[in-house]
């Protein structure tokens, strides 16, 4: 196999993420790891293959994000009362919270969101991306609902 059909299958393997990483890197790597001889990720077991992709992420080296998207379902806690909503706060070094997206209402009722909270989840993604902000990590439960680490998504040209 050619050094661009393993790089499809690689890209292939991190989806949406394979812009986060040195694919050409982890080709090379993966090549060397296999004298030259390599046919496919296939090759590779799980454990080898990641350990060698993970030391390609090209976000490693980015700051933690201090801004976190807050995804409430307590009825409690809602602005407007319509359904689940998000909104973005950020936690500035000095212990301030800065609201940086006032809350918005989901497409999702609360008792949907409640009965199923990934769906809430993925409202929120969707509502967030096209706002143009980022996910980064994994949905955190909170007393309200949901926390996760959001960043401003790169501007294309």
């Amino acid at each position: 196999m050619n050094r661009q059909d393993i790089a499809h299958q690689v890209s292939t393997t991190l989806g949406d993420h394979a812009d986060d990483y040195d694919i050409d890197g982890i080709v090379d790597d993966l090549v060397a790891a296999h004298d030259g001889q390599i046919s496919s990720i296939d090759d590779f077991d799980s454990e080898s293959y990641w350990a060698i992709v993970e030391t390609h992420d090209t976000t490693a080296d980015e700051p933690e994000p201090t801004t976190a998207a807050w995804l409430t379902l307590n009825a409690g806690c809602l602005i407007y009362k319509e359904g689940a909503e998000v909104g973005i706060l950020d936690h500035a070094d000095d212990a301030a919270i800065n609201e940086v997206l006032a809350p918005l209402t989901l497409p999702v009722s609360l008792t949907e969101a409640r009965d199923d909270h990934g769906k809430a989840m993925m409202a929120a993604e969707t509502r967030l991306a096209e706002l143009g902000w980022t996910i980064v990590g994994k949905w955190d439960a909170v007393d309200t609902g949901y926390t996760v680490k959001v960043r401003r998504a790169p501007v294309e040209n």
